[in-house]
């Protein structure tokens, strides 16, 4: 599976974490395909895959990569807008010369 610049959400139909990492993708208008565990591909195959491209063992989903690049789990993917929203912020603020 090519991950190279694409978002994509490992995931599996009940799952709370999956559905509100989904959800903040959403919110932000990001443009993703959900690659579903134990039906478009297993959980060793997920786990190998990951392993392979970032070094860490998974065991849970969700599982998120945006634009190629590994996130992790749902918190993570939050922190991840959280950083990426301070950025912002502080940008706003660089035009004031504080």
């Amino acid at each position: 599976m090519d991950l190279n610049g694409k978002t994509v959400v490992f995931s599996k139909t009940i799952c709370p974490y999956c559905v509100t990492a989904k959800e903040a993708l959403a919110v932000r208008g990001v443009e993703y395909d959900v690659v579903q565990v134990n039906v478009d591909i297993s959980k060793e195959e997920m786990q190998s895959l990951i392993q392979q491209r970032t070094g860490v063992l998974v065991d849970t989903v969700p599982q998120i990569f945006i634009d190629g690049d590994y996130i992790g789990g749902a918190d993570d993917l939050l922190a991840h807008f959280e950083n990426k929203d301070a950025e912002i912020d502080a940008g706003d603020l660089s035009e004031f010369n504080i």
